[in-house]
C-alpha cells in the first residue's frame, strides 16, 4: 500500500492506492488522520481510486479515521471508490455514513467554507 498526501485549499487529500489490508501499514493511515487532526486539518477527502482491494481491517480504520475527524468537528469523505470496494460500503452499510464522489472538484466544494 502507498499513501500520498496533498492539501487542496483547506482541504487534506489522502489518496492509497495497492491494498488496504491489515498489518503495519494500516497503522501509518492511522495515523495520518491522527495527525491531520492534531494540525487541525479536519477536511479529509479519502481517494481510493488506485487501491485494488480492502478487507475488514481497512474499513475499520477508514471508520475510526471518520470518527477521529468527526469528533474534531471534522469530516472525511470519500473519491473514486472503486466497484468492490463501493459494494464492500453497500454491504456493510457504511454507504450511509460516508459521502462518496467521483469527481473531485465536487468533493472538495461539498466542505463548503
Amino acid at each position: 500500500m502507498n499513501i500520498k498526501q496533498q492539501m487542496k485549499g483547506d482541504v487534506l487529500v489522502i489518496a492509497l492506492s495497492g491494498k488496504v489490508i491489515g498489518g503495519p501499514e494500516l497503522m501509518e493511515v492511522k495515523s495520518v488522520f491522527q495527525k491531520a487532526v492534531d494540525q487541525e486539518n479536519n477536511k479529509v477527502l479519502l481517494d481510493l481510486g488506485k487501491v485494488s482491494w480492502m478487507d475488514s481491517s481497512g474499513l475499520g480504520v477508514i471508520v475510526s479515521g471518520h470518527t477521529t475527524l468527526s469528533r474534531a468537528g471534522g469530516a472525511l469523505r470519500i473519491l473514486n471508490a472503486t466497484k468492490k470496494i463501493h459494494e464492500l460500503f453497500i454491504i456493510t452499510k457504511l454507504i450511509t455514513i460516508f459521502e462518496t464522489f467521483t469527481d473531485e472538484q465536487e468533493a472538495l466544494n461539498s466542505f463548503g467554507e
